[in-house]
C-alpha cells in the first residue's frame, strides 16, 4: 500500500480536529493570560480572577494533544482504528468547555471518529 493511499479522510478529519482544538485552547491561554480584560467574570471567580481559563486552557491542551495523538496514530497504526476512533471521539467532547477547537474542530472529531468506527476491516 503506497503513503497516498494510506491518507484517509477520517485521519484528515481528526487531524483537523486536533489543530483546531489545540489552537483554540493556546488562544483562551494567551486571552486569559495577556488581555484578562477580554474575557467575562466568570461565574464564582473573585475580581476578574484568570486562574479558571488556566485550568480550561490545560484541559483543551491536553484534549487537543490527545485527539492529534489518535490521528497520527490511525496513520501510523491503522490495524488498531477501534481503538484511535473512540480515542478521537472521547477527547473531542470535553473540549466543547474549550471552545471545542471553534466547535468546528469538535464536530470533525466527532464525525473523523464515528466514521472511522463504521469502517468495515481491511
Amino acid at each position: 500500500m503506497s503513503r497516498s493511499e494510506k491518507i484517509s479522510k477520517t485521519f484528515t478529519l481528526a487531524l483537523i480536529a486536533g489543530l483546531l482544538i489545540v489552537s483554540n485552547a493556546t488562544l483562551l491561554g494567551v486571552a486569559a493570560t495577556w488581555f484578562p480584560w477580554i474575557i467575562p467574570t466568570l461565574p464564582g471567580s473573585a475580581d476578574n480572577s484568570t486562574i479558571p481559563f488556566a485550568s480550561l486552557t490545560a484541559v483543551g491542551l491536553m484534549c487537543g494533544v490527545i485527539v492529534l495523538f489518535g490521528s497520527l496514530m490511525l496513520y501510523h497504526k491503522p490495524a488498531y482504528k477501534k481503538v484511535w476512533g473512540i480515542l478521537i471521539i472521547v477527547f473531542s467532547i470535553p473540549s466543547v468547555i474549550t471552545g471545542g477547537g471553534f466547535i468546528i474542530g469538535f464536530i470533525l472529531g466527532i464525525i473523523g471518529g464515528v466514521l472511522e468506527l463504521r469502517k468495515p476491516k481491511m
